[in-house]
C-alpha cells in the first residue's frame, strides 16, 4: 500500500519548514491590521484565523473559510477561501496570508475561480519542502461539480499547477477515488489522483504528479513513485 498523508486544519466557515525570522520581521514590519474578533483563550489556529478574516471589511467579498499552517519559527500561515458577495456573481479565490501574534499579510493569491462556490482542501501543509504552504484541494460549484486545484505557496501569484502540468485530463474528486499526498519516510513527493479522461486516452486509472526540481510538479505518470 501507498504511504498517505491527508491533512488540513483550521476551518471556520461563513459567519462565524519554515520562512526565516528575518524574512519574517520584513514582511510583516510592512502589514497593516485590524484588530482580531478572537476570544483571549483562543487558540493559536484561531486567533490568527480571526486576525485574518477581520482584513475583510469590504461589501464585494468575504472570508468564506480558511486552514492554518504552523511554521517551526512559530509563525501561521492562513490561506483563506475568498468568495464574492456581489448579487449573481458566483466566484472565489485562494489568499495567502503570513501572521504572528498582532499582525497578517496577504502575501499571494490565486487567479479568480469563476463559478466556485466552495474551496475545499486535501491538505495544507509545506509539500513541496521550501518553506511555503501549499494547498492541494479542490473547487466546487453551487451545483456540487468539483476539480482538484494545487496551489503552491509563493509570493504574489499562485497559478493552479494542476491546470499547467495537466491540462486536457479530467480528475475525480468522489470519495472512493479520493486525492491524496503520498508521502515516505522524508515527507511528500507525489499527488495521487484518479483520472476519468486524459488526453491520450489511455484508461482510467491512479496517476501520479511527483514534485520534481525545486517542488515542481511532473507531468501525470501511471507508475507509483518511490518515496525515499
Amino acid at each position: 500500500m501507498v504511504p498517505t498523508v491527508v491533512r488540513a486544519a483550521g476551518r471556520w466557515w461563513r459567519g462565524c519548514a519554515a520562512a526565516s525570522a528575518g524574512a519574517l520581521s520584513l514582511i510583516l514590519a510592512a502589514a497593516c491590521t485590524r484588530r482580531s474578533d478572537a476570544p483571549p483563550d483562543a487558540s493559536p489556529a484561531d486567533r490568527a484565523a480571526a486576525l485574518v478574516r477581520a482584513q475583510y471589511g469590504g461589501r464585494d467579498a468575504v472570508a468564506a473559510g480558511a486552514w492554518t499552517w504552523f511554521a517551526p519559527d512559530s509563525s501561521v500561515w492562513v490561506l483563506v477561501d475568498v468568495q464574492s458577495t456581489v448579487p449573481d456573481v458566483v466566484q472565489a479565490r485562494a489568499e495567502l496570508w503570513l501572521t504572528d501574534t498582532s499582525q497578517a499579510m496577504r502575501v499571494g493569491r490565486s487567479d479568480v475561480l469563476p463559478a466556485a462556490a466552495e474551496l475545499g482542501a486535501y491538505a495544507f501543509d509545506d509539500l513541496t519542502g521550501d518553506g511555503w504552504p501549499d494547498f492541494f484541494g479542490y473547487v466546487a460549484d453551487s451545483a456540487g461539480v468539483s476539480f482538484p486545484v494545487f496551489f503552491r505557496g509563493a509570493r504574489g501569484a499562485m497559478a493552479d499547477e494542476l491546470e499547467i502540468v495537466a491540462g486536457g485530463y479530467r480528475f475525480s474528486t468522489d470519495d472512493a477515488t479520493l486525492p491524496q499526498v503520498v508521502a515516505g519516510p522524508s515527507g511528500a513527493c507525489a499527488l495521487q489522483l484518479w483520472v476519468e479522461a486524459s488526453p491520450d486516452s489511455s484508461p482510467p486509472g491512479w496517476r501520479y504528479l511527483t514534485f520534481g526540481l525545486r517542488g515542481a510538479l511532473t507531468p501525470p505518470a501511471a507508475a507509483a513513485p518511490t518515496c525515499r
